[in-house]
């Protein structure tokens, strides 16, 4: 049987949170340490927390390597395909990024088109897979909803899958598998998974077979959830303003009418409901844009006004309030 982990545990003096981060430390840096590059793919449905995860995860590499994450964060960071080729030439070769061995990608299919994300995918994550090896062994995190984002190739060289979920008044959950390749079938090997397992050595030396259904992690720090929301709404907003002026130039071209901004963008959030969390946050069930987000869109405060009032009704009518809720991360 092939074991994961073997890791010291003392219930009585650790927490669930101390156990993950011994588990995580074994699962990741103990690999990178022999030179083993770790990809993990972190996939979940919509509003699951999936970047509070990577972020949390990364926050707890960090720390259990002695890296102060804040100094980092923007760099190991990247939210759209656009800064991927500086952010990565800064960590595998900037004397000032040494200790960083790790990146990652969220997932950016909302700002850019389907198929342009899955080519991004695929050619960032070979790049890396190369330059990894023979530069610098990172731990690469990979965010997206779907496994069929990346090509079947390129998925034979991840490590793990993670799922995110984030229940109800409970912390949020890793369910972490090991990808392995089945090649019984030599001209039909398969891609599988398996619960990560090991063992967990007690104080009085005794060996206990463990086989976590999921990993339960603390939320990131404040602190970093706001400066990643941030940065991550910089990044976007732009390509978000280009995207809706398109899309308004050509709907009067279409319908040969001037038809009014916050009209359209009210169209435009409400069929595109992932992304009000860029703009705005839940207030007393009540969406409220955030302030920058008026100079993004030039808006007067009366079309701030009325895009609120719009919107939330908008998103009342069609039933998608408690989605909208979600994807805020309320």
């Amino acid at each position: 049987m092939i074991i994961d982990f073997a890791v010291h545990y003392d219930p009585e003096k650790e927490t669930s949170e101390d156990l993950t981060k011994k588990i995580i430390y074994s699962l990741i840096v103990n690999p990178l340490k022999y030179k083993k590059p770790r990809i993990v793919f972190l996939s979940g449905d919509s509003g699951e927390g999936k970047s509070w995860g990577a972020l949390r995860l990364m926050q707890i590499l960090c720390e259990i390597q002695g890296i102060n994450i804040k100094d980092y964060l923007d760099i190991i960071n990247v939210h759209t395909p656009l800064e991927y080729p500086t952010k990565l030439d800064k960590i595998l070769f900037d004397k000032s990024c040494k200790k960083i061995n790790m990146i990652c990608m969220h997932e950016a299919r909302e700002v850019i088109k389907a198929k342009m994300w899955y080519a991004f995918l695929n050619q960032a994550v070979g790049d890396i897979n190369a330059m990894s090896r023979s530069i610098k062994r990172l731990c690469i995190i990979i965010i997206s909803q779907f496994i069929r984002d990346i090509s079947t190739d390129i998925r034979y060289t991840i490590n793990y899958y993670v799922k995110s979920r984030r229940p109800m008044g409970l912390k949020p959950r890793l369910y972490w598998w090991v990808m392995w390749k089945d090649d019984r079938d030599l001209e039909k090997p398969k891609l599988r998974k398996r619960k990560i397992r090991g063992f967990l050595i007690y104080p009085d030396g005794k060996y206990r077979k463990f086989e976590p259904a999921y990993l339960e992690v603390n939320r990131p720090d404040e602190e970093l959830i706001k400066a990643f929301e941030q940065a991550d709404l910089e990044s976007k907003k732009g390509i978000i303003k280009k995207k809706i002026s398109k899309m308004l130039k050509e709907m009067k071209e279409d319908l040969d009418i001037d038809n009014p901004k916050v009209a359209n963008m009210v169209e435009w959030y409400s069929t595109h409901v992932e992304q009000l969390q860029l703009i705005g946050k839940r207030c007393r069930k009540k969406w409220k844009i955030k302030p920058e987000v008026k100079a993004m869109h030039d808006l007067t405060d009366i079309e701030v006004i009325e895009f609120q009032t719009k919107i939330n009704q908008k998103l009342k009518d069609q039933g998608v309030v408690d989605d909208a809720t979600r994807t805020n991360g309320t």
